[in-house]
């Protein structure tokens, strides 16, 4: 899905959560964290592209189609959870639904947006167990994305 696909998702949610809780943090907090979660893509774009800066290659997304890695570490359902344990404070229930919302809907979103994602892209434990590896973790292998990309 596209940034501007998660703005949208992620300010639907933190309204939601600010009509649920009547608390303006934790419904900032869920639009941020639903938005500010593709930074982890910085990650692969580098290991694809390098240091070196290039908006049109930003934009294109989809750096895995160059590197054959996938990595993005924060788009996990074990950081989730644990993020969801962590918090079962009753104090803090306003900022686990929010945020666990926003965190669960971006990677729903994802899967649903980029068909090539298995549900088990999601996993990081998958992920570090098959090395990042875009012919393991993605359903079609990098040659055909690249392939299918040209026509």
């Amino acid at each position: 899905m596209r940034t501007s696909g998660h703005i949208a998702v992620s300010a639907v949610i933190g309204l939601i959560t600010y009509y649920a809780y009547g608390e303006a943090g934790p419904a900032v907090a869920s639009f941020l964290v639903g938005t500010l979660i593709d930074l982890d893509h910085i990650i692969d774009y580098i290991y694809a592209h390098g240091k070196r800066w290039d908006w049109k290659k930003v934009n294109g997304a989809h750096h895995e189609r160059f590197s054959g890695k996938l990595y993005v570490p924060l788009h996990s359902y074990e950081l989730l959870l644990l993020f969801f344990l962590l918090t079962l404070d009753d104090s803090l229930t306003p900022w686990r639904v929010g945020i666990s919302l926003s965190l669960l809907a971006h990677f729903l979103c994802d899967q649903f947006f980029n068909p090539n994602r298995k549900f088990s892209t999601y996993f990081l434990i998958h992920r570090i167990i098959h090395n990042f590896d875009t012919k393991k973790v993605l359903k079609q292998p990098v040659k055909q994305i690249k392939k299918a990309l040209a026509s």
